[in-house]
């Protein structure tokens, strides 16, 4: 089963789209999944006093521990979100913040990180307002932070793949969408 962690607000755009053409995608290739739809569920994505682990606090609301099981269980990851600032938006941040925490997606063995989350394969689907050229200097910083320093930390293997100009949605992205789909699922 795939698990599919959307990060759009409950508005028109490229990423209801990008959404529901990834559903019918992986529909036809008669894969399960489930849709982890961040602000449907209102999530919290504020890291409370009594979750900050090197302050001693080490409680994981049972929320939480819900997802934790569900990412445990599976091999399979797609994240779904809009670059916001060259980032990801604050709803996934706080959500990463309170999910991939120590002891579940990674520890030390002294000074060593030992990655926890091995195995896994994520596809990291974003859609940037930026033209492609502007990818490839500050921009590619964006997919970094979640891939290289957050997930491959917890030991994720990633593949990023950017919808580029993606300002206001008009019917003529639907085949770029449509490719950029194809594309992520192709090896997955």
């Amino acid at each position: 089963m795939v698990l599919v962690i959307y990060v759009h607000p409950q508005t028109p755009g490229h990423g209801p789209v990008m959404l529901e053409e990834l559903k019918k995608a992986l529909s036809e290739r008669k894969e399960k999944f489930e849709i982890l739809d961040l602000y449907k569920i209102k999530y919290d994505p504020v890291l409370h006093e009594n979750e900050h682990y090197t302050s001693g606090g080490r409680e994981i609301s049972k929320q939480n521990k819900d997802i934790q099981k569900k990412i445990s269980k599976e091999k399979k990851l797609i994240f779904l979100y809009p670059v916001w600032w060259y980032s990801m938006p604050a709803m996934l941040k706080g959500f990463l913040d309170r999910i991939l925490t120590a002891r579940f997606a990674f520890t030390y063995k002294g000074a060593i990180p030992v990655k926890l989350l091995k195995g896994k394969k994520a596809r990291v689907l974003i859609t940037t307002g930026a033209p492609s050229w502007a990818w490839f200097l500050p921009g590619i910083r964006a997919a970094k932070l979640l891939t290289k320093e957050i997930l491959q930390f917890c030991g994720i293997k990633t593949k990023v793949f950017c919808l580029h100009g993606a300002q206001r949605y008009s019917e003529d992205k639907l085949p770029k969408i449509r490719l950029l789909i194809q594309n992520a699922l192709r090896d997955f």
